[in-house]
């Protein structure tokens, strides 16, 4: 494991880590099972045959020697298994931990095992397989540390070498041939083991790193999109978002009706020329909040300048209660007392409105000017005030 991958596995956060060593342990268990049932029935197997062999009498060293190889294999099957069945039901956060250091456990004990199986047949057989399919099974399916996979496949190729050396010098017979064979194995199933420990952990740590990636993207694009369709300075919707909204709200062709509120602010100009720009920003900002909060399902967009658009979508509003509306607007204002440039007086705003049945782009754009045109009619009239749309009579 390279230095990089050290360091990123200790910057996991603690939830982290004991996602990691969940799925992990997902992934290993049903190997783990595999394995332990296989070689339980197995040597439930063996002990039956050796038995009937023997008729029961395991006269011979070697059959005692066997049998004792099948029970303690077996017992270790059941143990782990147990404990596995036990674990596994546990809600403790740590359980999934105490699982993979059983699975690990495990495959350590049934590599020595097969290691002194496979050397005790070598007084009647040359044949590995059992030591081959072991090693390369624990080394590809279980994960397994280092701290142990390597004592363990080292400790086997010592028992090994050793009882190879000793056949090979006692002339018993020709153990060369075993002896590299057994060597490459052992380098084959720590080489896999190896593999595996680290590819789980860097699969891992990839996701961890890709789900990193895709939330900054996300965060990135919710940013561009508040920017898009958000005034810098007052933080309410744009003309961007009022095209947006506008495009939505006919999307189903149907009939829609709705209330646009122009607002402007009295005497800005004046304002900015007594109180600077900032000051300007600033009152800016004060109005557009306060505007925003007598009706939190309107939608108020800055439409320029110091003028604010406030749309509401009723599905049957009376006119009493838009005319409502439109002076709490000019009142909320007024509340906030916000100093002007005239002593003694604070900013207001003027309101012109107007409200219809619209279902289409065209419509809804003929509803904005009849607002922007009420809005005029409410700086005539004396500013601080709303005042509703009303159509000229037509001329005689």
């Amino acid at each position: 494991m390279t230095e990089t991958e050290k360091v990123r596995l200790n910057d996991l956060t603690d939830e982290q880590r004991l996602l990691f060593y969940k799925e992990t342990e997902r992934k290993t268990r049903r190997f783990f099972w595999a394995a332990a049932v296989f070689v339980l029935l197995y040597q439930i197997y063996n002990i039956c045959y050796t038995l009937y062999y023997t008729q029961f009498r395991l006269e011979s060293r070697a059959s005692r020697i066997y049998m004792c190889l099948y029970f303690t294999i077996s017992l270790a099957c059941i143990i782990c298994m147990a404990f596995g069945a036990v674990w596994r039901k546990s809600k403790s956060c740590s359980s999934h931990i105490r699982l993979l250091r059983l699975y690990a456990a495990f495959g350590g004990i049934l590599l020595l095992w097969s290691a002194c199986l496979t050397l005790y047949d070598q007084r009647v057989s040359d044949n590995l397989s059992i030591y081959v399919t072991t090693a390369v099974y624990i080394g590809m399916l279980l994960y397994i540390h280092p701290r142990l996979s390597v004592p363990c496949y080292v400790l086997c190729q010592i028992i090994l070498s050793s009882g190879f050396l000793w056949f090979h010098l006692a002339k018993d017979r020709d153990s060369y041939g075993n002896l590299v064979n057994s060597f490459g194995i052992t380098m084959i199933g720590l080489f896999l083991s190896l593999l595996r420990f680290r590819t789980l952990r860097l699969e891992f740590l990839n996701r961890i790193a890709l789900d990193q990636k895709n939330r900054e993207i996300l965060l990135q694009a919710e940013k561009l999109n508040y920017m898009a369709n958000h005034d810098a300075l007052t933080g309410v919707f744009n003309r961007n978002h009022l095209n947006e909204w506008s495009g939505r709200l006919f999307q189903t062709g149907r009939e829609q009706t709705v209330a646009a509120f122009m607002i402007d602010i009295d005497f800005f100009k004046q304002y900015n020329d007594t109180f600077g720009h900032v000051a300007g920003d600033k009152c800016l900002k004060t109005v557009a909040k306060a505007l925003d909060s007598p009706n939190p399902d309107g939608t108020l967009v800055r439409f320029g300048g110091e003028e604010f658009l406030f749309l509401l979508t009723p599905p049957s509003q009376e006119s009493s209660d838009t005319d409502g509306f439109a002076k709490r607007l000019c009142q909320c204002i007024e509340e906030r007392a916000i100093p002007s440039s005239v002593p003694g007086k604070s900013v207001t705003v003027s309101v012109g409105y107007s409200q219809k049945k619209i279902q289409n782009e065209n419509e809804f754009w003929s509803l904005i000017n009849e607002a922007d045109e009420a809005l005029y009619r409410a700086k005539a009239a004396g500013r601080n005030c709303a005042v509703r749309f009303q159509a000229d009579p037509p001329a005689d």
